[in-house]
């Protein structure tokens, strides 16, 4: 994330930095989804492409001695992601920021860092959501382990790339629920890092993350180059004010021109019914 945009000429350089900070602080951790997407920025651009290669038909026949060999063209598909504006904003008052000795902007900053964690990362679950591949749980409404063994057994037949050896699974904290006793202690499988964005675990081959986005009953399974976001404008903290006659009020928020979207529906795998 950028450093803070202002438009406030009165706020002192670090109260902004103070403001960033706190901003940056609150929405640490929250969006969990931006761990598992390819990224592309192109700052400006009006629509961005995500290319996925098609793999080489197995080479079995033998070669022959003295013969060269046939080149074979590369194949690709390119899905186009078209960036939005998102962005939301709270304004606070000179009087409730007095009477809370200072509090009140520190607060709106702290609203604005968790708002835009939120709202991307269920920007990023929507996108995913939106995979056709599906299949029903064996029992419904509860998650087995052995629904994950078959979401494995598909997007591994088809060949999908695994992340750092691992699928990833999203799932809402009712299905962690359902399997609380089956996946592996996270200080036995994890580090700090993976543990801080949500990482609970691994079993049957996936790495399963808790998400309260994601939306009760379904499962998200998925590897890697499954979700891709597009930047062309990174989200970033606003200020802006006072415009007041009286310099009474100050506006904060976050703004940024991205989009998320599936890149390869291949590499998703949907548990439903869970």
């Amino acid at each position: 994330m950028a450093n803070v945009i202002t438009t406030a000429a009165t706020l002192d350089d670090s109260l902004i930095e103070l403001i960033d900070t706190e901003v940056l602080v609150s929405g640490a951790g929250v969006n969990k989804i931006d761990n598992f997407v390819e990224t592309n920025v192109e700052i400006g651009a009006k629509s961005i492409s995500f290319t996925v290669f098609s793999k080489l038909a197995k080479a079995t026949t033998p070669l022959t001695d003295g013969a060269d060999v046939d080149s074979v063209a590369m194949a690709d598909t390119s899905v186009l992601l078209t960036p939005k504006e998102y962005g939301n904003v709270v304004t606070t008052t000179q009087l409730s920021n007095l009477q809370t000795g200072g509090k009140a902007d520190r607060a709106a900053a702290r609203l604005t860092g968790i708002n835009l964690a939120e709202t991307t990362n269920q920007l990023g679950i929507n996108a995913l959501e939106a995979g056709t591949n599906t299949t029903a749980a064996a029992s419904a409404g509860t998650l087995a382990k052995g629904d994950l063994r078959g979401a494995y057994e598909r997007l591994s037949s088809k060949r999908i790339p695994k992340m750092n050896g691992y699928y990833v699974a999203f799932m809402n904290p009712a299905q962690i629920s359902d399997i609380k006793d089956d996946y592996i202690s996270i200080a036995q499988n994890t580090n700090l890092e993976l543990a801080t964005n949500g990482v609970v675990g691994t079993l049957e081959g996936f790495v399963i993350v808790e998400d309260a986005d994601v939306t009760a009953g379904q499962v998200n399974c998925f590897g890697m180059g499954a979700l891709g976001k597009a930047v062309s404008a990174a989200e970033e903290p606003v200020i802006t004010g006072p415009f007041d006659k009286l310099g009474r009020m100050m506006n904060m928020g976050w703004k940024g021109t991205i989009e998320y979207g599936i890149v390869d529906d291949n590499a998703i795998e949907i548990i439903t019914g869970a």
